[in-house]
């Protein structure tokens, strides 16, 4: 089973972004979502980002994950 946590987008170069995760920067490959920018929130699994989500599900996510 695969779990994926949300991260924020930090910068993107090539087909790579760095993202926030709890506070620590990770590499991930962005090439199966289009039009990622910085700040965006998305959930990250095996070494990419899967999909894009909103600050407030972050969020929501974070909390779960937390407590």
């Amino acid at each position: 089973m695969c779990l994926t946590i949300p991260a924020k987008v930090l910068n993107i170069k090539n087909n790579k972004a760095i993202v926030d995760i709890f506070n620590k920067k990770q590499e991930f490959n962005i090439e199966l979502i289009d039009n990622i920018k910085k700040g965006d929130y998305c959930l990250v699994s095996n070494g990419y980002l899967i999909k894009r989500i909103s600050k407030k599900e972050a969020e929501k996510i974070f909390k779960i994950i937390r407590s």
